[in-house]
């Protein structure tokens, strides 16, 4: 019985082991990929990307158009400002004033004593004319040592200085420098200038009682400063002086005796084109120490369309820009108009006794004339809108939209200066503030941009 089992047991054990090796033999295999395969794997893979970035795309698309229908109307506004603007011309303006050549007596290099647009008196050293043109050098900074001394010795504290100073110098500083402001808004620049001395004296004498100093150190090396300079001062000089009183002027142009106030009273029509083709008398520069302006009162003369020249009146106070003085703002008033029959052109002399500090006064310059003022409300032009009509803009009030007329004054780039309401219980009071329900008002906020839109209109 034992026999006849063995044979089985060992036929099992076979088919065993050779199942093994198959399978072992399998497992050892590696199955190679072809090319196909490869391109069909990477294919799947760039579209399955490309797919979840475009139902991502149509995701956001659906999320914005349901915000927008469900948001309402997008509008642009802006809010109604105040404005008020001239419309200016460039003309070309000529200069007059009354002028007196200072005739140089000796050659040589002029070192001027005092600045431009200072009043001197009869007899005044208004330059001193050297021979050796390095002693100019040395002048100008003995000038300089002198002015600085004089604003040093005002500076000077007396004996005994309280506290108390303090209280009354904070006060001066104070309204000294807000009147400077003011001068500096009507462009008077020159009033500045002659009160920047005050106002350096005033801030040294509080720091004089701040630090418990003295300037005296500082004024005895400026002396003796000054006496060195004075010794090392070498050739002739000789003082010139002023022949009368005036206003000194270190500049000659040689047009003193062309554009003068008596050419000036027989202007006419046809003679003004003359103004144009003068021509510089180079004698009088080279022969001249200064000159003197006897009336701080200088005018210009301007042509002008008729049309343009009809906004003003004589007697009438006009802004006028000179483009050759940094743009400086001068208030001129009309003296009298010439009427051309020639040219469709009327002639304007202005007058003004502004005197501003480093001013150009060229004889031939262009200026800035305003021709008319606009004042009213300042709205972009893609906001005006007709209805019915009626011409005015679409404003947000509270939650609607309204339509407020109004009337156009003035256009210009891309805006538009609209009329500022009234109100109907004060029609002859200007109130720049008024707030119409009615009409265009200050501060409105008015639309610049939007579709479908109508008055009455809700928005949320």
């Amino acid at each position: 019985m034992e026999n006849k089992r063995k044979p089985a047991q060992s036929k099992s054990n076979s088919v065993a082991k050779r199942n093994e090796n198959s399978v072992a033999t399998t497992k050892g295999l590696k199955r190679k990929t072809s090319f196909a395969d490869r391109f069909f794997e990477q294919s799947k893979r760039f579209f399955a990307q490309f797919g979840s970035a475009v139902i991502a795309v149509a995701i956001v698309a659906y999320v914005f158009l349901q915000l927008v229908l469900n948001v309402g109307t997008l509008l642009d506004t802006e809010n109604a400002s105040y404005v008020n603007i001239s419309d200016r011309a460039e003309v070309t303006a000529y200069l007059f004033r009354d002028e007196k050549i200072i005739p140089a007596t000796e050659k040589g290099t002029n070192c001027y004593m005092v600045e431009d647009g200072t009043k001197v008196h009869l007899g005044q050293e208004i330059a001193m004319v050297y021979s050796n043109p390095n002693d100019v050098k040395i002048q100008q900074r003995i000038q300089e040592i002198d002015k600085r001394i004089a604003v040093l010795e005002k500076s000077s504290l007396s004996t005994g200085a309280s506290t108390t100073n303090i209280v009354m110098l904070d006060k001066q500083i104070s309204e000294l420098t807000l009147s400077m402001l003011r001068q500096a808004d009507k462009s008077e620049f020159d009033k500045i200038l002659r009160e920047k001395e005050e106002l350096l004296i005033l801030m040294n004498r509080r720091q004089a009682i701040m630090q418990s100093a003295n300037y005296s150190k500082e004024l005895n090396e400026l002396k003796k400063e000054k006496i060195s300079l004075n010794a090392s001062l070498s050739g002739t000089s000789h003082a010139a002086t002023s022949p009368e009183s005036g206003y000194f002027y270190s500049s000659v142009d040689g047009y003193e005796n062309f554009f003068t106030l008596d050419r000036l009273k027989k202007l006419n029509a046809e003679n003004f084109d003359s103004l144009s083709s003068a021509v510089a008398d180079q004698s009088v520069i080279d022969n001249s120490a200064g000159k003197l302006i006897s009336s701080s009162t200088w005018y210009i003369a301007v042509s002008l369309d008729k049309r343009t020249a009809e906004h003003f009146v004589n007697g009438g106070i006009y802004p006028i820009v000179f483009q050759y003085s940094n743009n400086t703002e001068i208030n001129m008033t009309v003296e009298r108009r010439i009427t051309r029959s020639d040219k469709d052109v009327t002639i304007l002399i202005f007058s003004t006794k502004q005197l501003p500090s480093g001013f150009d006064f060229s004889r031939c310059q262009t200026v800035e004339i305003p021709c008319e003022s606009y004042e009213g409300l300042r709205v972009s032009t893609n906001a005006i809108r007709v209805k019915d009509g009626v011409t005015g803009v679409y404003a947000v009030v509270g939650t609607k939209i309204v339509f407020k007329p109004t009337e156009i004054i003035y256009s210009y780039g891309s805006y538009t200066i609209c009329a500022i309401p009234t109100d109907p219980a004060y029609p002859n009071r200007r109130d720049i503030a008024y707030a119409s329900k009615t009409y265009l008002s200050l501060h409105d906020a008015v639309v610049v941009d939007g579709n479908d839109i109508y008055d009455g209109m809700r928005i949320d």
